[in-house]
């Protein structure tokens, strides 16, 4: 006893006693070093168990919050951008039909020529123009983004069709910029839309001007120098998209706009905070994605495929750091808060541990001496050095009651043992009670009947699952368990069901995982014969290599290619949500048994029929 009250002296002040008369001054002479000692290492215990982990933690919230945040913020702008380029598309698409009206049709074609080159026009010509003016007055006046449209032809009269107007001339209209612009060199030798800003003076307000992108498709067959014969002109309302533009902008200070392939704005959100730089690259002119990060702002850009407008999103990156700041925040002041309450702690469990180390070294003199009044323990055990206390007493003073703590272990082990054993289901009580049920079957009745048969066989399967512990049996045994249930099924559905064995003799010692077969059967049955009232299901069995295959064959309904493929996906997943749970534990039990791989095939026609083949390695 003297030997570990040495022990523990010396591991307390971090001194070794120089003698063997070493006793309790020891300690009170090393009272500040003893207390220092305890404060320094409770702190660390504490720090390391509050500071650290909330370090740790903090650091991995900022990195998964910014990395998240990044990730969706990219996600919302190649979103964002998708939507923006399929809102503008509806522009082509409308220019495509009315191509195909004006250009692509030859009876509209001549008619409308003939009428702009008409000095006068007749009765027929009156109600020809009825007509064509209605086939650009419908997208004009149903589509709230077109404020008008001009379809124009080469005429000596300078005549052009309007949605607004009807037949409108060049020399007394307002609007005869786009005129000039279709008259100048950027419409030679070009085929594709072009777009063009302006700002449109209208009959009915001639002291006001309407922002419009103009788009222009030509069409017809180009003169000498390239330059396109007939025009549709398309006046679109840009107000109407930047509505639209400003439902995308969901981060603060975020923005969007359309840009022309010059990079100059089209249309631009409220919030517009001014124009990228394009890139030099032609990665946009071929419709990819591009990112990149500019002045502090996370930029993306994607050009449409038709119009070459270019959607652009900008985002702030302040907006991307100002949950992680916070975050930051939060956890500088959660530490220097985990510090104090750190200290606080570390000088409460100082004194109270000094004053437990005396009380042990007291407990170790008083057994050392062998004195028969030693210090009473509180009955409830509150820290460790309680329990040191208690381990000592329990050690010299109590060795009788540890025997009897041991023997009650043992005791309450067995009894739990006995539990256990007691728990267990006897695995024949359901193939007893259906015996029982057979025979009061018969005794009513008198004579063997449809009911005591199909007991007599419902036993039979339950026997063959309950016996053994064997997961894997011969292919004989197994057939005959297949060939009981379909009896049964038989004597059910009568002449509805058909089965075909075609299964070679030098095959049934062959080994396959038990009870594998059956519910493949069943479903091809509970399937089949809910479908159609005569169903035929074949079970062949061949040698292919070193595995026998075994196919289940039916004419039942079928699946359709969208639940084969969910079938075969969940062959690779944990769990199957949806139908077909027997094909799914039947996969899972082969790959458990055999190990990863294909062990279930599946092939079926919607309407046809189904053929599931189940691989056995020999």
């Amino acid at each position: 006893m003297r030997k570990i009250l040495y022990a523990l002296l010396s591991s307390i002040t971090g001194k070794r006693p120089g003698s063997s008369s070493t006793n309790i001054k020891y300690v009170k002479q090393s009272d500040a070093a003893l207390a220092r000692k305890f404060f320094i290492e409770n702190l660390r215990r504490v720090i390391v168990l509050t500071l650290i982990p909330l370090t740790i933690l903090g650091s991995l919230s900022i990195f998964i919050t910014v990395w998240y945040i990044r990730g969706s913020m990219e996600q919302n702008s190649e979103n964002r951008l998708n939507q923006i380029n399929q809102l503008t598309e509806v522009i082509p698409t409308e220019l495509d039909s009315l191509s195909l009206s004006f250009d692509k049709d030859p009876k509209i074609r001549i008619r409308l020529k003939n009428i702009l080159n008409t000095a006068s026009f007749s009765f027929e010509e009156v109600e020809a123009l009825f007509y064509l003016r209605n086939v650009i007055d419908v997208p004009a006046n149903s589509k709230a983004y077109i404020h008008s449209i001009y379809i124009y032809y080469e005429n000596s009269q300078g005549r052009f069709l309007s949605s607004r107007d009807g037949i409108a001339q060049l020399d007394s209209t307002l609007d005869t910029s786009w005129y000039s612009f279709y008259q100048s060199e950027a419409f030679e030798g070009v085929e594709y839309i072009i777009t063009q800003p302006r700002e449109l003076v209208t009959s009915s307000d001639p002291n006001g001007t309407t922002k419009v992108l103009t788009v222009y498709q030509p069409f017809g067959e180009p003169d000498v120098k390239g330059h396109p014969r007939g025009l549709i002109v398309m006046n679109i309302l840009p107000s109407y998209f930047a509505k639209s533009l400003n439902l995308f902008n969901e981060w603060q200070g975020s923005y969007s706009y359309i840009a022309d392939p010059s990079g100059a704005a089209l249309i631009t959100s409220d919030s517009f905070g001014g124009r990228i730089p394009l890139p030099a690259d032609e990665q946009l002119s071929h419709g990819e994605l591009l990112r990149s990060s500019l002045d502090g702002a996370l930029v993306t850009m994607k050009q449409s495929s038709r119009l070459a407008w270019i959607a652009v999103s900008v985002i702030p990156t302040k907006a991307l750091y100002s949950l992680p700041r916070m975050i930051v925040y939060i956890t500088m002041a959660l530490s220097v808060f985990s510090l104090l309450l750190s200290m606080l702690y570390a000088l409460w469990i100082t004194r109270k541990n000094y004053r437990q180390v005396t009380q042990i070294v007291h407990v170790l003199e008083h057994a050392d001496l062998q004195e028969d009044a030693i210090p009473a323990m509180p009955d409830k055990i509150q820290d460790v050095y309680e329990l040191i206390v208690k381990n000592i007493l329990d050690t010299f003073l109590e060795q009788k009651y540890l025997r009897i703590q041991l023997s009650e272990r043992q005791a309450k082990m067995e009894l739990l043992e006995l539990k256990a054993l007691q728990s267990q289901m006897n695995p024949h009580f359901m193939s007893n009670t259906l015996h029982s049920i057979y025979w009061k079957a018969f005794q009513l009745t008198h004579s063997p009947n449809d009911a005591c048969v199909m007991i007599g066989q419902l036993s039979d399967l339950l026997e063959y699952a309950l016996r053994g512990t064997d997961d894997a049996v011969t292919l004989q045994d197994e057939l005959a368990n297949v060939r009981g249930y379909v009896q049964l099924q038989k004597t059910r559905f009568s002449d509805r069901l058909k089965v075909v064995w075609d299964v070679e003799t030098e095959m049934e010692n062959c080994r396959v995982v038990k009870i594998s077969m059956q519910p493949l059967v069943e479903n091809s049955i509970h399937i089949g014969l809910a479908a159609q009232d005569l169903l035929a299901v074949k079970i062949k069995c061949r040698m292919n290599g070193a595995s026998l295959h075994v196919t289940i064959i039916d004419n039942g309904p079928g699946i359709s290619g969208e639940q084969l493929a969910h079938i075969r996906t969940s062959f690779d997943s944990d769990s199957l949500q949806g139908k077909h749970l027997g094909l799914f534990n039947t996969s899972k039990r082969l790959s458990l048994h055999y190990g990863a791989g294909q062990w279930v095939r599946v092939l079926s026609k919607k309407g046809r029929g189904t053929a599931i083949t189940l691989i056995f390695p020999q």
